[in-house]
């Protein structure tokens, strides 16, 4: 697996002007009891976020003096709304943290460090996904999960227009229209809007990634290489395509292809999950995958740790939780929801689980040559850089500006931003 361990950047970056005035020390006096908030948007998933709950809450079984209390975000205002409320020195006690918002928290003061948590056995259960949780040298993240991505389909859909599954672009894009022509369907969705930024750069870095390109290399950016000029091209021909799922977010097109109304998606696997939990219109049977249909194999990953609130009120608390939550039991039922996921251990989901979505070891296959989409060397400006670099991606879609040009747009700007 191809895990990027986060270093100190040159030039230190703010949430916002009131966390960095709120990072000069800790309020509050600290209880091992009371309630722990726990912030995450997978709590409003369907199904899956019930058995999320369900795992992280059997904690209050050992330990009655201490109750856990949910703080439901959705993902794309996730960052927005905690950079906010943490600013304020407030926020939730727990919080899942996406791998490209962890360098921003860090460096800004407000992760607890969280060295002394785990004991010897504890720390030797853990895997190499909690390298990516080290900061400056200090533990401030563990693994709670690393999602893989593929292209999937609805089996039915590629059926009933008579088209075989892609393995490039040029087929992907053939397939695409003539699901919508054969079916009246979009054929083809994956997130494409600046509304949905932090998410959207994650998404985007497979194409990055899977036609050869990166966003910096030897301590230097390469926004405008011609690999990903290659896979800005590639995104806007499939944008342009008109069988594309053009002006709808992850939320709009995911229900769709619920509903049975998406031929193909390039997503990740908590999504594919979600959507096919239950489902009796696209059962988890009816779900093809396959590697995404780039030339390089390789791609994106979605990494999420656990980290605790520099500023919360509750930390000892906190730490007893998340002491318990590293341990095999609950590791196990942890496994069993997030499903296709790599855990911060080795816990494996059922083997039950995968023969009931055929599709889960195509995603944990990916698993080898997969990556973050933090920028190596510019891992607290990676924020800044992408909302560069995706205005002018948007700029290709919506504008019909150059792929070359835009991205050299994007260089000069992320140039400056270090």
């Amino acid at each position: 697996m191809n895990l990027r361990r986060y270093v100190a950047a040159g030039t230190a970056l703010v949430l916002a002007a009131a966390l960095t005035a709120g990072c000069g020390g800790e309020s509050g006096s600290d209880s091992a009891g009371g309630e722990l908030v726990f912030a995450n948007w997978q709590w409003l998933e369907p199904g899956r976020g019930e058995a999320l709950w369900t795992a992280v809450t059997g904690y209050t079984a050992t330990d009655p003096l201490i109750t856990l209390k949910q703080q439901s975000i959705a993902r794309k205002d996730y960052e927005s709304t905690l950079k906010t409320q943490i600013g304020a020195r407030g926020g939730p006690d727990i919080l899942i943290i996406p791998d490209t918002f962890l360098p921003e928290l860090a460096d800004a003061g407000a992760l607890a460090p969280l060295d002394d948590v785990l004991d010897g056995t504890g720390k030797a259960a853990l895997n190499a996904t909690n390298e990516a949780g080290v900061y400056e040298g200090k533990q401030v993240g563990y693994a709670w999960e690393i999602v893989n991505y593929a292209l999937f389909w609805n089996t039915a859909l590629l059926d009933q227009a008579g088209v075989k599954p892609p393995t490039d672009m040029p087929s992907l894009i053939a397939a695409a229209k003539e699901i919508k022509a054969k079916t009246g369907n979009p054929g083809f969705a994956v997130r494409h809007q600046i509304n949905e930024e932090a998410p959207w750069w994650i998404d985007f870095s497979n194409w990055a990634y899977g036609f050869g390109g990166a966003w910096s290399k030897d301590g230097k950016l390469t926004i405008d290489s011609p690999e990903n000029v290659a896979a800005v091209t590639a995104f806007r021909d499939m944008y342009a395509s008109g069988a594309m799922a053009v002006g709808d977010d992850a939320s709009t097109f995911r229900s769709k292809f619920k509903a049975g109304k998406v031929g193909m998606m390039i997503d990740n696997s908590s999504a594919l999950a979600t959507m096919v939990a239950g489902n009796a219109t696209v059962p988890s049977t009816g779900v093809g995958a396959s590697p995404l249909p780039f030339p390089v194999k390789a791609s994106s990953q979605a990494g999420f740790f656990i980290g605790i609130n520099a500023f919360s009120k509750n930390k000892p608390a906190a730490k007893k939780w998340l002491q318990w939550y590293y341990g095999a039991d609950a590791q196990q039922k942890a496994a069993a929801a997030l499903g296709a996921s790599v855990l911060g251990t080795d816990a494996k989901p059922p083997a039950e689980f995968v023969t009931a979505n055929p599709w889960v070891p195509t995603f944990q296959a990916q698993a080898a040559t997969s990556a973050d989409a933090v920028i190596d060397g510019f891992e607290t400006a990676t924020p800044l850089i992408r909302h560069a670099v995706l205005t002018e991606v948007e700029k290709v879609l919506v504008d019909g500006d150059d792929p070359a040009t835009a991205l050299a747009r994007a260089q000069e700007a992320a140039e400056k931003i270090r």
